[in-house]
């Protein structure tokens, strides 16, 4: 009889191991691997931040922040093919090219692995973590434009490259914007400097010299802005040719201050970075659904929408200018 009571009581002892043997295998974190259009830059240093603390207040999601050195969509395919043996649960891609990537999503996808895009739209995706809404941005584009010149003018666009999903989806929203309510407005060229401060300063510095009357440049792509504006303050143009796009704040910082440049678009690029992680995650949980609002942490509730892909969510517009520059560090 005592021994029958001490093997019962051995056994009892074992039962809490056996019942968390089976939680603590759920436990695995979710394995993301979130890739920019390309790494080393500003903006994306800044997108970076809000992706690492995302990560912290997540312990069920293992990050891999990982990029190419240029932006070409050539080494982005190259990367998610070698990623595609390592099998993460989920790949969130910054598309450089949203139709020539769309093979190796599709592959990835066949291999058990989800796919969202972030940035960078793509044609192959389960779900778009958006920048901004495109025609609300280009709309807003014009009038910062308008703003300034009037409702009459030429102008042209610096943008990073004519398969960019962003700045075309853009530049597609501000000639819609145009063409309903300034006609007098005529883009009379474009011209693409990659993701290139220099580049940018180049054709900026071309634009001055060859076309005669240009009331504006709008620079599209973080780093092409910064490069635009100099070019403008250098040729004595400053307040004669406006400078309008998207930047980061301390990009801009001097350019807002010393009246080179009134007004600069963009979102919050931490909030950016931190959304896409909460996405993926809610992704993998099971919980994104049209229509239906999920929480992303100290952003609050965001809610899906249908797309013409499949579903997506936005940032709101920030709009930056000498007055409120400073409320901003990233």
């Amino acid at each position: 009889m005592h021994r029958l009571r001490r093997t019962l009581v051995q056994a009892a002892a074992l039962l809490p191991a056996l019942v968390i043997l089976p939680a603590a295998a759920q436990q695995r974190a979710w394995r993301i691997v979130i890739i920019p259009k390309l790494v080393g830059i500003a903006y994306y240093d800044a997108v970076k931040r809000g992706i690492d603390a995302a990560a912290k207040e997540l312990p069920d999601v293992a990050i891999t922040w990982v990029g190419p050195a240029q932006d070409q969509v050539e080494k982005q395919i190259d990367l998610i093919e070698r990623l595609i043996p390592t099998k993460p649960d989920l790949i969130a891609v910054a598309a450089n090219d949203p139709v020539s990537i769309a093979p190796v999503l599709a592959k990835a996808q066949r291999a058990g692995i989800r796919v969202i895009s972030w940035d960078g739209d793509s044609r192959q995706r389960e779900f778009f973590v958006n920048l901004v809404d495109f025609q609300d941005f280009g709309d807003q584009l014009v009038e910062v434009l308008t703003q300034e010149i009037g409702a009459k003018g030429d102008l042209a666009v610096v943008t990073t490259s004519f398969s960019a999903p962003n700045q075309t989806s853009w530049i597609d929203a501000m000639k819609r914007t145009m063409y309903a309510k300034y006609p007098g407005l005529r883009i009379v060229d474009v011209r693409p400097a990659g993701e290139s401060t220099e580049g940018a300063y180049r054709i900026a510095q071309d634009y001055l010299a060859s076309i005669p009357g240009l009331k504006a440049i709008v620079a599209l792509g973080a780093p092409n802005l910064p490069g635009v504006a100099r070019a403008v303050r250098e040729a004595g143009q400053a307040g004669k040719v406006a400078v309008v796009g998207n930047s980061t704040p301390n990009q801009m910082r001097e350019f807002l201050k010393d009246g080179t440049v009134k007004t600069v678009l963009l979102w919050n690029a931490p909030d950016h970075g931190y959304l896409t992680v909460y996405s993926a995650r809610e992704l993998l949980a099971g919980g994104l659904k049209v229509g239906q609002p999920f929480k992303a942490g100290s952003l609050g509730s965001f809610t899906p929408r249908q797309d013409a892909i499949s579903m997506q969510v936005a940032l709101p517009v920030l709009r930056f200018t000498k007055d409120n520059v400073d409320q901003f560090r990233f």
